[in-house]
């Protein structure tokens, strides 16, 4: 099984993860799986290992984000709060690739994750704000959302104690870049408020892809924490229009 994991931006381009050796990622208890269909039991390997090496990259992107807040002297209460984030998304990539392993009937974990180029981007505070926007006013929000509505249909012990983990941990990540887009707001003047406007505007004004047909397995998918194509679409347009776009509205005066 190979899949690619979250993107992590590097000097425009997108590096990712395998799956590799275990190494101790897969070493938390999960569940018996044995039980399931294999067709079930092949999506939600496939899904939880393609989640896991998400989390796994994220790792990088809240180390990425602590030297970010570091170049733009942002406050240390903010720099402390992404070392803690990054801490999390490790406690993440560990559920995940235990329940990807029961899942799977084998140990999983992940390979090197590529970071070749420039790892760190572009360090003025304009450009900082902009990738927080994207990756965590929007991209974190969508997930804590996602992740919180994953839980609401899972009905397997072990997969509901991991998804509220996750949901309650990625509400904070989430708040952390609203705090910090709010500070590089008051803090970054004429060029860092034209940057937060655009990178909010780029994100609410994309075109999102029609809805796919219900997949066959959305009972089983839920039941076990996992959510349709369909239904990440319907989650998606929702967060945006309710939850992103009037957070945005009420910071920026708009």
């Amino acid at each position: 099984m190979e899949r690619p994991a979250r993107s992590f931006p590097l000097d425009g381009s997108a590096g990712s993860g395998k799956l590799g050796g275990p190494d101790g990622w897969a070493s938390l208890q999960a569940l018996d799986a044995s039980a399931l269909a294999p067709a079930l039991r092949t999506r939600l390997a496939e899904e939880w290992a393609r989640d896991a090496l998400f989390e796994h990259a994220s790792v990088g992107s809240f180390d990425r984000f602590s030297l970010h807040l570091l170049a733009v002297a942002a406050p240390p209460s903010l720099v402390e709060e992404a070392h803690e984030a990054a801490i999390d998304e490790i406690l993440h990539a560990r559920l995940c690739f235990a329940l990807a392993s029961a899942f799977a009937g084998e140990p999983l974990g992940p390979g090197p994750l590529p970071l070749d180029g420039d790892v760190l981007g572009r360090l003025d505070l304009p450009s900082i704000a902009a990738a927080a926007v994207t990756e965590g006013c929007v991209g974190e929000t969508i997930a804590s959302l996602e992740a919180a509505t994953a839980l609401e249909r899972a009905t397997v012990p072990a997969v509901r104690e991991a998804l509220q983990q996750i949901a309650d941990d990625e509400a904070r990540h989430a708040e952390l870049a609203w705090r910090f887009v709010r500070w590089a707001l008051d803090s970054g003047g004429p060029a860092a408020r034209a940057a937060i406007e655009r990178a909010f505007r780029d994100a609410l004004d994309a075109p999102r892809p029609p809805l796919p047909d219900e997949d066959p397995l959305v009972e089983g998918l839920a039941a076990h924490g996992r959510m349709s194509a369909r239904q990440k679409g319907l989650n998606l347009e929702e967060g945006l229009v309710e939850v992103v776009e009037p957070a945005a509205r009420a910071l920026l005066g708009w």
